[in-house]
């Protein structure tokens, strides 16, 4: 996504950036549209200026997904990957898991358990990574409290008739943390905890349902375009006993964008409302979670 704020974040899928389509930017917030590719792990790579990371020294940032927040983390890097999260199930144990595209599924009856709140049903297929301004300067404690798992209640398909909507978010690769730690990091916000900084928005659904949508354009209608654009603008090769339209295709070299630095701390709480918001964070490094996932790089 372009830079915003000295900032810009990148969707990969399993290493490679994915495509955006209709990328807009209304004050703090910049969205996009992605295809969904099922099954597929993605990731967060961040990128922040010298200079922007220099004026406040320290970002804080929050992960969400399908409107439910998964993890929270602090760093002071000017390159940071999100590429996991840590969450508590409901009987206590904490695991670290990685995240894939998954298919929606709904139901066509009633349950006495279907998702009802409005604030998650709306944001079926969304990815956000939101971020605020923090002071440098983080208090060390022993009372840090992981983020509690999403809840995964079944959706009725009458609750999203008419959106655009075909795919969600899953946890996969799922490894138990043994003796989890309770350091974590005291930082104080300098954005109001509701209106970050900058918020980079993902919404995403399958490639047929984003060219229904007109979000992208269908392929058949690209390379329809490209040809008859081509027979009209390209010159005519003459030899020596007839005349021939030639077409000289270029060559498209592509590149694989480089790995983030891997984020060094991690939050596991809600930051409260004022200016002088407080939020726990816990520090995490690769070295201290190498134990639970073997060949993680």
């Amino acid at each position: 996504m372009p830079e915003h704020k000295g900032i810009s974040c990148e969707l990969h899928v399993e290493g490679q950036k994915a495509t955006e389509y209709q990328v807009t930017q209304t004050g703090s917030i910049s969205t996009s549209h992605i295809i969904s590719q099922e099954g597929k792990i993605f990731s967060f790579h961040l990128n922040i200026t010298s200079a922007t990371l220099g004026s406040v020294g320290r970002l804080d940032l929050e992960l969400w997904a399908d409107g439910q927040k998964l993890d929270a983390f602090t760093f002071t890097e000017t390159n940071y990957l999100v590429d996991d999260a840590q969450i508590q199930d409901s009987t206590g144990a904490v695991k670290v898991v990685k995240l894939r595209f998954a298919k929606l599924k709904t139901v066509d009856e009633k349950k006495a358990d279907q998702e009802t709140r409005q604030d998650i049903l709306r944001k079926l297929g969304t990815l956000e990574i939101k971020l605020w301004r923090a002071h440098q300067d983080a208090i060390q404690t022993g009372s840090f409290a992981y983020q509690q798992e999403p809840s995964n209640n079944p959706i009725h398909e009458k609750s999203i008739k008419g959106e655009s909507i075909t795919h969600c978010t899953e946890f996969t690769n799922a490894k138990p943390i043994q003796n989890p730690s309770s350091l974590g990091f005291l930082t104080r916000k300098i954005d109001p905890y509701e209106t970050p900084w900058v918020t980079f928005v993902f919404r995403h659904a399958s490639k047929s349902l984003l060219e229904a949508a007109r979000i992208i354009p269908k392929q058949a209608s690209i390379q329809k375009h490209a040809k008859v654009e081509s027979e009209n603008t390209l010159p005519d090769i003459k030899t020596k006993n007839n005349s021939e339209k030639g077409l000289d295709l270029p060559m498209i070299k592509i590149s694989k964008t480089p790995r983030g630095k891997k984020r060094g701390l991690a939050d596991g709480s809600a930051s409260h409302d004022d200016r002088e918001c407080i939020k726990w964070m816990r520090k995490r490094s690769r070295e201290s979670i190498e134990k639970h996932w073997p060949g993680d790089s």
